[in-house]
């Protein structure tokens, strides 16, 4: 067969398709992984045939047409009755994901999106797997004629919302989702309906806890960490003397934002404890940061498939990749989260103002305490005392060690890559 890949051009978003794509690969299907320019080199570095659809857009966020109304948010909540515990869901659905689908879904149609759906058209792929955040993929395999579904690289949010808007019993309002993807659907004379939304099936490696939609038809996957690689350093040759423990707060923090708010009560916390943190942070993240212990080690970057093996702890955000790639460490992990609103406040066109939590971190952290197998941290109200307490606790009680064991059982039980592969053959063959 002719798979095409499609994801947002971010290593976040590449990353976690990389494991489907090389399986298929590996299993004799011809590959090609094709998307805005922003990823050819991480997609080439994987083994991959990359795809650059169209030029560099270099106009960045500045644009009239994203940044989320909040009074269409509070009105569309009203009138599709989200309730007090979907409301979280709700805030990250509109304000997060569809402000990344619009970036690469203007009013107007891009050249990019464009050059994508006539790539599509001339190599006529029997099957294109395409990044929910990247709704463009459709479009393409509508025109293509070939069969597609969607790879999930976090809580399914915007599946939640299409079954929100098809359960609804009087006429709903107007559909964001449909309304980004229309004018490129339009332009091509795709219909958009509830399959072009969220594709003909979902390669969903989320646990039955952590799943938003209920309804839609789903490949169960394990999550493959993919960390695109690197150079072992020397001082991860042997193994610690002490417990060490990660902190890490992903890709995307380090990319869009200054300082690092964890980190200075984290800091302090470990610093009388006979253990050895590493903190991944680069020069921004620790900007303000002007203490830091003698028992934490600061690195730009090293590959948590080289760093979590040898921790018996993880730090993190909850975001899927930090999040999956301790799951698959099998050590427990202190989740970042707050009891902030998930709001952005825009400061002007360029600019906003947001949470100081992961948009997953809720989810994460009580997927985790459902199972012992890791703590929530809010940097906002636990005290420093309150942390290093939570931090002993994961390292010394067995409870915590058993639960992340547990969840790493889990996590193999469900089948990789390659043991889809068949799933998938049959899925193209029944929706070509």
């Amino acid at each position: 067969m002719r798979i095409m890949l499609t994801v947002w051009p971010q290593a976040c978003h590449l990353y976690p398709a990389v494991p489907y794509a090389q399986a298929l690969q590996l299993a004799g299907h011809e590959v090609v992984v094709a998307c805005p320019p922003g990823a050819a080199d991480d997609i080439v570095a994987a083994g991959l045939t990359a795809v650059t659809c169209g030029e560099p857009d270099t106009g960045g966020w500045v644009r009239d047409d994203l940044p989320p109304d909040p009074q269409e948010m509070e009105s569309l909540a009203a009138a599709l009755r989200v309730t007090k515990d979907e409301r979280d869901i709700w805030d990250v659905f509109f304000q997060y994901y569809l402000m990344g689908v619009r970036f690469h879904l203007p009013p107007v149609p891009s050249e990019q999106n464009k050059a994508l759906v006539e790539f599509a058209r001339a190599w006529r792929p029997d099957l294109v797997l395409w990044d929910p955040w990247f709704p463009a993929g459709a479009v393409a395999a509508k025109v293509a004629g070939a069969a597609h579904g969607r790879i999930l690289m976090a809580p399914d949010y915007s599946g939640w919302a299409v079954e929100l808007y098809a359960g609804q019993t009087t006429p709903p309002p107007v559909d964001p989702l449909a309304r980004a993807l229309r004018p490129l659907a339009e332009h091509y004379g795709v219909e958009v309906d509830s399959e072009l939304l969220v594709g003909q099936f979902t390669i969903d490696p989320m646990p039955r806890e952590m799943r938003l939609s209920r309804d839609l038809a789903a490949v169960p996957v394990r999550w493959s960490p993919y960390n695109g690689g690197g150079v072992k350093p020397a001082w991860l040759y042997d193994r610690p003397r002490r417990p060490r423990v990660a902190l890490s707060v992903g890709l995307s923090t380090r990319t869009y934002h200054k300082g690092e708010w964890r980190a200075p009560k984290v800091f302090e916390a470990v610093a009388d404890l006979d253990v050895e943190l590493v903190a991944t942070l680069n020069a921004d993240q620790l900007e303000g940061i002007s203490s830091i212990p003698a028992n934490v080690r600061t690195v730009d970057y090293v590959p948590l498939l080289q760093l979590l093996p040898t921790c018996s702890a993880s730090i993190n955000h909850g975001s899927s990749g930090t999040f999956w790639a301790s799951v698959a460490a099998g050590v427990p992990q202190l989740v970042g989260d707050t009891d902030e609103p998930q709001r952005v406040i825009v400061v002007d066109g360029e600019n906003s103002k947001m949470a100081e939590r992961n948009i997953l971190s809720k989810i994460a952290t009580a997927y985790l305490e459902s199972r012992n197998a890791g703590l929530r941290l809010d940097h906002q109200k636990q005290s420093v005392e309150e942390i290093r307490a939570a931090i002993v606790a994961v390292l010394e009680e067995p409870r915590y060690r058993d639960g992340a064991a547990a969840v790493h059982k889990e996590w193999l039980d469900r089948p990789g890559p390659a043991e889809i592969v068949p799933t998938l053959e049959k899925l193209t063959a029944l929706h070509r």
